[in-house]
């Protein structure tokens, strides 16, 4: 595991801003989820190769952003973790 992302991991909340009404963004859940019938279960970093977006190659995880406010969807970018950054999460809350 070199990289993974604490919004899917339930370490974070998505803390992202609905660029049309400024209202906070729910988590819809992963935007490679939505590719398809069978994309849920495909590995993530086979998901990446192919999606047209630079994710892969700067540790991102890219999710689907749904405002409950005025209904807008749009994706947001979340950074993914090194295992570093996950000991330092651990080692300040404890």
């Amino acid at each position: 595991m070199d990289h993974l992302c604490p919004v899917c991991n339930g370490l974070v909340a998505l803390k992202q801003a609905c660029s049309r009404c400024g209202n906070r963004l729910d988590d819809a859940g992963r935007l490679y989820d939505f590719y398809g019938d069978y994309s849920p279960y495909r590995e993530i970093d086979d998901a990446k190769m192919d999606n047209g977006y630079p994710d892969r190659q700067k540790n991102q995880c890219l999710h689907t952003g749904w405002c409950p406010q005025c209904h807008a969807s749009e994706m947001v970018i979340v950074q993914e973790w090194t295992p570093d950054r996950l000991n330092a999460q651990k080692d300040a809350h404890q």
